[in-house]
């Protein structure tokens, strides 16, 4: 499988036809289908079915279209920044006497700091003021990305800590877990559902719109537990979301419910810890303030550990240590 093969499917499934997208692909219609079912024949599933009106994607053939076109984007960042960086050196030919090697590398020392999505609008701040308590003049530059990429970036000393929820023994790494990360269902803040020990519990919210990331992510298969755990079944109108801020809002909005690892509403969590100084809160949080309404499901529940990443050669060890031991 190569960059042209998913250039080559999505074009069809845009265009409909293979005939157009050949057209437009400057490839034969022969070579266009060779390349389809060489695709398939990779995958080990049918992706496109043809019929009388046009070409459409399977149910499988959808599952792989958003990766497919993350792909393309991201093949094409890389040109882009290919094509900035010959500029840059043009200037420089053009204008040797703005040299910036220097300001370079003065950044060279800089902490890099990777933090998994959709953590780094949460997780980054109380991990960077730790950080930051243990060296005032600590300067750092910070990426968000995929799990794996984080993970990869780790193991190429691209970046020096990361900050991940899925985490597997690698050579040349280590874990220290900082964050228990339970599951919390969510739902519309004036909702009275019934208290979990209630015996219609389980079918009235059964009845109710879910929110819940595609399958294909690993978080779905948690809550997907969850669900099964919690409601004995999984909701009927499930609804799927690829994005955080989206769900929240549509809960906020009192559309329906969704499960949520408590990493994702980090501020709002400290928040309600911040009303019960003894560090014990209720399975019930309310509050004016807060749009939606939250249910603690417990340590019987699945939930995952957030965790931090660094090489065992880090020269940044001693600080790394010393932050999470303060946490």
């Amino acid at each position: 499988m190569d960059l042209m093969d998913l250039h080559s499917l999505v074009t069809v499934v845009r265009e409909k036809s293979i005939s157009k997208a050949s057209r437009v692909l400057h490839l034969s219609q022969p070579a266009l289908t060779i390349r389809l079912q060489k695709l398939e024949q990779e995958l080990g599933f049918v992706i496109l079915e043809r019929t009388r009106s046009g070409v459409y994607l399977t149910k499988n053939g959808a599952s792989i279209m958003h990766h497919a076109a993350k792909a393309i984007q991201q093949m094409n960042a890389m040109r882009d920044f290919e094509d900035n960086s010959t500029l840059i050196n043009r200037i420089k030919l053009l204008h040797p006497e703005q040299n910036d090697t220097e300001g370079l590398s003065s950044n060279d020392d800089n902490l890099k700091i990777g933090i998994a999505n959709p953590l780094g609008s949460t997780m980054f701040k109380p991990i960077f003021h730790k950080l930051y308590s243990f060296d005032p003049e600590l300067r750092y530059h910070m990426l968000s990305d995929s799990n794996e990429v984080i993970l990869d970036l780790l193991s190429l000393g691209d970046i020096d800590l990361g900050i991940v929820p899925y985490f597997e023994k690698r050579e040349g790494l280590e874990s220290i877990p900082i964050l228990c990360d339970e599951m919390l269902l969510l739902g519309p803040k004036d909702d009275n559902v019934p208290d979990s020990g209630q015996l219609d519990y389980m079918n009235t919210l059964l009845q109710k719109t879910f929110f819940a990331f595609y399958s294909n992510q690993p978080l779905r298969t948690i809550i997907n537990e969850v669900m099964l755990k919690l409601l004995g079944n999984i909701p009927k109108d499930l609804r799927k979301i690829n994005d955080t801020g989206i769900i929240l809002q549509m809960i906020s909005k009192g559309l329906g419910y969704t499960i949520f690892p408590s990493s994702f509403i980090y501020d709002t969590m400290d928040f309600f810890k911040s009303l019960y100084p003894s560090g014990v809160l209720p399975s019930i949080l309310r509050h004016e303030s807060v749009p939606f309404q939250i249910q603690r499901l417990g340590k019987e529940f699945p939930s995952r550990t957030i965790q931090l990443i660094y090489p065992v050669s880090s020269p940044y060890r001693k600080t790394i240590q010393f932050a999470i031991e303060a946490l």
